[in-house]
């Protein structure tokens, strides 16, 4: 188990780290080739831009000439300007290998513009059409701005990385652990559960047997027959009991509750009729549920029955209010010991011994009320008696 919870947090945290760093990987990616296509955008801009002020200086009045000026100058800079006269194409073709390749080259005849790397460069090269005939203006520039901007956005997503890397290692170790623990806490208790029950079964089967082999040992009168089959009939209708709690029990934990078989119950009308000489009835706020009947006759009548059964002959005092309903006796109470584990199936308190019963019942109640959205609470003290709470959440008025 141990092992386990900490072999879950790295898994866990692997896979996350490992989707974040590739998340972070093509952010990094696309982050920078906008980048670039935005500065390659920018020096195209730059090369109109001068190339406005170099052939129109004579044919823009000097407002206009002037705003062009002060646009290039709060332009990108630019470390390279070139002017080639694309009229003799071989004279040009030797000025523009200095800086592109002939498939670049013929690429920029056929568009018209090309953006391009030339050494830790980057370019742009435009046709500008003069009088003079068609013109390529290039620019040049190293792209300190992309640069700086990709190594912001790779040091961001590594300090991401390293930061969700930490928090979700430590986040997935608790939950692994709470989730280790509880189900360590639910192995323990099945397997408390299963002791329990083969226990609680195989009592009376021992009994069975061993009323068999005495009665075979020798011949007997009909009397000594009649009461070892009595001794065995009452073996066997124990563990018929048992066996038809934990089939409940069972029941009651995984199944799904069908809409159509709820009824509406008025809680005074039920709880009256377990109104009797050591049980009295009390209505403050009557209420109404939309429950099964017979799971509830179970729920309440295991902890009546049981309160009844340790208090001796002391009154059961039951009030209906609102949405609750409150069971008291005076009886043997429990220990705050025993308190904390009575609603475990076969567990029994310490002052019980002298009192017949399997541990099942209270279990089974609890199990049926949650069920239906409901809770059950309990307060007691040694010697002063015991109180059960329940209250339904979906009550109707």
């Amino acid at each position: 188990m141990f092992k386990a919870s900490r072999r879950i947090p790295w898994i866990y945290s692997g896979i996350t780290i490992g989707m974040v760093v590739i998340a972070g990987i093509v952010f990094y990616f696309m982050s920078s080739r906008y980048i670039e296509s935005l500065y390659y955008d920018y020096l195209m801009e730059k090369a109109h831009i001068i190339a406005m002020e170099k052939f129109k200086k004579d044919e823009l009045d000097p407002v206009k000439y002037q705003n062009v000026v002060q646009r290039r100058q709060n332009s990108i800079p630019t470390s390279h300007e070139a002017f080639v006269n694309l009229t003799d194409t071989v004279k040009a073709n030797r000025q523009l290998r200095q800086y592109l390749s002939d498939d670049e080259i013929k690429e920029f005849y056929q568009a018209k513009h090309l953006n391009f790397v030339n050494g830790n460069e980057v370019g742009s090269i435009i046709t500008y059409y003069d009088d003079a005939g068609p013109f390529g203006v290039l620019v040049l520039s190293r792209n300190p701005y992309g640069e700086e901007v990709s190594e912001t956005i790779g040091w961001g997503i590594l300090a991401l990385v390293v930061i969700a890397a930490i928090i979700l290692y430590l986040i997935s170790r608790l939950y692994a652990i709470r989730i280790v623990e509880r189900i360590s806490d639910d192995y323990q208790a099945e397997k408390l559960f299963v002791n329990n029950a083969s226990h609680e079964i195989n009592n009376p089967l021992t009994a069975i047997q061993g009323e068999c082999e005495i009665s075979l040992l020798k011949a007997r009168t009909q009397e000594d027959y009649k009461k070892a089959i009595e001794r065995i009939a009452n073996e066997t209708d124990r563990i018929i009991r048992i066996m038809e709690n934990l089939l409940n029990l069972s029941h009651m934990r995984s199944a799904e509750i069908n809409v159509e078989s709820l009824e509406r119950i008025q809680m005074s009308e039920f709880m009256s009729d377990y109104v009797s000489e050591r049980v009295e009835v009390q209505v403050v706020d009557d209420f109404s549920l939309l429950i099964r009947e017979d799971l509830l006759r179970i729920a309440m009548s295991n902890i009546i029955n049981n309160a009844q059964k340790y208090s001796g002959n002391g009154k059961v005092i039951v009030v209906v209010n609102r949405n609750s309903v409150t069971i008291k006796d005076f009886g043997i109470g429990i220990s705050e010991e025993d308190l904390q584990h009575i609603f475990e199936p076969f567990y029994r308190a310490k002052n019980t011994s002298g009192f017949s019963g399997h541990g099942i019942g209270l279990s089974l109640s609890k199990a049926i009320i949650e069920k239906f959205g409901g809770k059950i609470k309990v307060s007691s003290a040694q010697d002063e008696g015991t109180t059960f709470k329940i209250f339904f959440k979906k009550f109707i008025g």
